[in-house]
């Protein structure tokens, strides 16, 4: 599933295209992904043209176009998503759900496999008035003691908290994985264990795994590309996550995997003790 770090990769991208130009034309919009928002795919599809993007901006794991007046056309990639632009004399891929037409020549397609990614239609100031999520964790708000104070006396382990998009926005199974290594924490912790210490370094661990996910362009495994179908490259530089067996880059033991709550983790015993 594309993370923070791929979806911010695709929102810079976008943003540096798409602002000032307009709809001209949906071409196709599957009302199976509209599962979210104030309209149905017809009510969308009728809206959108002649809109002028403002921004592309991202929440979370969410993109979001906006466009003037405050509309949003927001869009969650699920596990298998890809929003790419192509020419329009492209052929469209299989399984593309939504094509819209900018003018310039180009179009926005977001193709998915599996459809479990949504869209949907929001009219508001802010995206925080509909998605409800934690804070950034790149973010000014996400610190040591908003950590602390939300992990409180809950019992539940810290791997399956930070995966809480009410807790922080835009972590998933990868980078959760990456910063517990990162801050030598056992996955399974309960949250209400963790030090003070551990919560500082944890905190730290999240943004520096974050940061260097953006900066090799996310992590590639199947399906996740960028707006220009290009796979990211920090899958190459992943410690714990798909490394199970493999020697730990500290300690030389074999990384060891678990499921937990229906996730599996990545760790190494020896250098993340309970």
């Amino acid at each position: 599933m594309p993370e923070l770090p791929e979806v911010e990769t695709i929102r810079v991208y976008l943003q540096a295209i798409l602002p000032g130009r307009q709809v001209t034309a949906v071409h196709h919009l599957d009302g199976r992904m509209v599962k979210m928002g104030s309209w149905d795919s017809a009510g969308i599809a009728a809206h959108l043209p002649g809109l002028m993007v403002q921004s592309m901006e991202r929440r979370g794991k969410y993109l979001l176009l906006r466009f003037r007046g405050n509309v949003w056309l927001v869009v969650h990639l699920g596990m298998s998503g890809r929003l790419v632009m192509a020419e329009t004399d492209q052929p469209w891929k299989n399984h593309t759900h939504m094509v819209l037409e900018f003018s310039g020549g180009q179009e926005l397609r977001l193709v998915d496999p599996r459809r479990f990614g949504r869209l949907g239609w929001f009219e508001a100031e802010n995206p925080d008035a509909f998605l409800f999520l934690g804070p950034e964790p790149l973010g000014r708000s996400f610190t040591g003691r908003y950590l602390r104070s939300r992990l409180g006396n809950r019992t539940t382990a810290i791997k399956s908290l930070l995966l809480d998009q009410a807790l922080v926005a835009g972590l998933g199974n990868i980078y959760a994985d990456e910063a517990l290594f990162k801050a030598r924490i056992h996955p399974l912790t309960p949250g209400q264990d963790l030090s003070e210490d551990a919560v500082i370094r944890l905190t730290r661990a999240i943004r520096s795994v974050l940061r260097e996910g953006i900066r090799h362009r996310g992590t590639s495994f199947s399906d996740y590309v960028d707006a220009l179908g290009h796979p990211g490259e920090n899958q190459e530089y992943l410690t714990v996550y798909g490394r199970a067996g493999r020697p730990c880059v500290r300690c030389k033991e074999p990384i060891r995997s678990i499921v937990i709550h229906q996730r599996t983790s990545h760790f190494c015993q020896h250098c993340q003790l309970p």
